[in-house]
């Protein structure tokens, strides 16, 4: 019974963060969101006049590609999330850290017990970092930027069911970031309430997965985004079916809202 009141509350104070209604007001100034291309990969820097976040690192493959644009345009990270332990989103964690400073770190509580998150978890021990696993929903709110990170409700046995969502409000512009989940992972999100995005960051690298049509369908986006250069030929087909725009990371993509709309930035 304790579990259940819980799951309710949880599930209610989702449903305020995610889907409460807003004035159409305009932010002082843009919030800035790059999709990194690092080939099948994720990494995306969401940005504000004071805040950095990044969710993901991409992989070693593209680590110069990854440091010469943050080099660019940050100076610090507020919050890095790291949906997950493969190394197509916690390869370049080590190397960002060692360059700027992280403030605060999150972590899908899975572990993979990699050489990599080994050195990963070596490193933030070592220096000090603030670093959690999470195994509850966790709001976080930078100004303008209103972050809700949410572990999975089940154990599963896989690093990409796992995976920490992200879901980010600026204003009354909604985006989901659906890291790697697969089937099981998105028949819990289809049990939430209302739930739509304006943009969607596609889980699985734009893999094709059997009940992604349903996912999208609650989601109804205005932009997809793809964080691939060879999407599935499935996916590609089932979002011609649907007629939603989207986008591959071929190269950087960069998007820009002021809290009302959203368009393409530089």
């Amino acid at each position: 019974m304790k579990y259940l009141k819980t799951n309710i509350l949880m599930t209610f104070l989702f449903c305020i963060l995610w889907s409460g209604c807003h004035k159409d007001k305009l932010l002082p100034s843009p919030v800035k969101i790059s999709f990194i291309a690092c080939g099948e990969a994720d990494i995306t820097l969401i940005q504000n006049q004071k805040h950095t976040i990044l969710i993901d690192t991409g992989e070693d493959t593209c680590t110069h590609t990854v440091i010469d644009y943050l080099e660019k345009n940050i100076g610090s990270i507020d919050l890095m999330i790291l949906t997950h332990p493969d190394k197509d989103h916690i390869g370049n964690a080590v190397a960002i850290m060692k360059r700027w400073d992280v403030k605060e770190v999150y972590a899908s509580n899975y572990f993979k017990h990699s050489k990599l998150e080994e050195e990963l978890l070596t490193y933030v021990k070592s220096n000090n970092i603030k670093y959690k696993t999470l195994e509850k929903q966790k709001n976080i709110i930078l100004g303008d930027l209103n972050i809700l990170i949410e572990p999975a409700k089940k154990k599963y046995d896989s690093a990409n069911n796992s995976s920490l969502l992200t879901y980010v409000k600026v204003g009354k512009m909604r985006i989901f970031f659906g890291a790697d989940i697969k089937k099981q992972r998105i028949e819990e999100i289809l049990d939430q309430g209302n739930l739509k995005a304006d943009i969607v960051k596609l889980p699985y690298h734009g893999r094709y997965i059997s009940n992604l049509e349903e996912l999208l369908r609650k989601l109804d986006p205005e932009l997809i985004i793809v964080t691939s250069d060879q999407m599935d030929l499935e996916t590609r087909k089932l979002l011609g079916k649907l007629k939603m725009d989207y986008e591959e990371t071929l190269q950087t993509i960069v998007i820009e809202t002021d809290g009302v709309s959203w368009k393409r930035g530089v």
